[in-house]
C-alpha cells in the first residue's frame, strides 16, 4: 500500500475511535491537555500564540483562547481559503470578536477572506503554534485531515520568519505508534496528550 492509502486508512481508524469517545471522557482529557499547555514554559513566555478553533473531535481550546486574552497576549486563529489549500493565521481582537465571526462550511468561526486584519505571514509575531491533528506520534509526527493546510502554512511562515515552537494537542485516541510521513510533512517540536490517572 502507498503512503496516501495508509494515511487515509489511519484517518478513518482514528476518526472512529474519536467518535466513540464519550463526551465526559473527552472533557476530562481536554482539561488535562489545556492545563499542561497553560503551565508549559513555552506557552508562559510566548507573547503571540496561534491556536485553532476546535472541532468536536479535538481538544477543546476555548479555555486557552480565554487565557491568552486574560493575560494580555496576542491571539491568532486560522483563516482558511475556501477555494484553495491556503491558510494563514489572523489576529483576533477579543472573545467578543471571536463570537461575532462568520462560520465556514466546517462550522468554524473565521474572519472573512477580504477583511483587513493582521496577517502573521506579513508581520510575524508568533512565538508558539498550538496545532490540531487527527493523529500524532510521540516523536512529533502529525497526520492532519488531508488538505495540507498546516504543513503549507509552516513552509510559508518560515520563508519569512523563524519558525515558532510547534506543539500538537492530542486526545488519547490520536496518539499512534507510527504515521506514514512524506517529505512535505513538518515534524512538530512536541505533542501534549492527556495525563491519565
Amino acid at each position: 500500500m502507498d503512503k496516501f492509502t495508509l494515511k487515509n486508512a489511519l484517518r478513518k481508524d482514528v476518526k472512529n475511535m474519536l467518535k466513540s469517545l464519550p463526551p465526559s471522557v473527552k472533557q476530562v482529557q481536554s482539561k488535562s491537555v489545556v492545563n499542561q499547555v497553560l503551565h508549559h514554559p513555552h506557552y508562559q513566555k510566548s507573547q503571540g500564540i496561534a491556536v485553532f478553533i476546535s472541532l468536536p473531535d479535538e481538544v477543546d481550546t476555548h479555555a486557552i483562547i480565554e487565557h491568552i486574552f486574560q493575560t494580555g497576549r496576542k491571539c491568532y486563529i486560522p483563516r482558511y481559503s475556501q477555494n484553495s489549500q491556503f491558510m494563514t493565521m489572523i489576529g483576533l481582537k477579543s472573545l467578543d470578536d471571536l463570537s461575532q465571526l462568520p462560520k465556514t462550511k466546517w462550522n468554524i468561526p473565521q474572519p472573512l477572506e477580504d477583511e483587513e486584519r493582521e496577517d502573521c505571514l506579513h508581520t510575524g509575531g508568533i512565538d508558539l503554534v498550538l496545532t490540531p491533528g487527527l493523529a500524532f506520534t510521540r516523536s512529533g509526527f502529525r497526520l492532519g485531515r488531508g488538505k495540507g493546510y498546516y504543513d503549507k502554512f509552516f513552509e510559508s511562515y518560515k520563508s519569512n520568519f523563524p519558525l515558532p515552537y510547534l506543539i500538537g494537542l492530542a486526545l488519547q485516541p490520536s496518539i499512534v505508534e507510527d504515521i506514514p510521513v512524506t517529505e512535505n510533512d513538518v515534524k512538530l517540536d512536541e505533542i501534549i496528550s492527556p495525563k491519565l490517572c
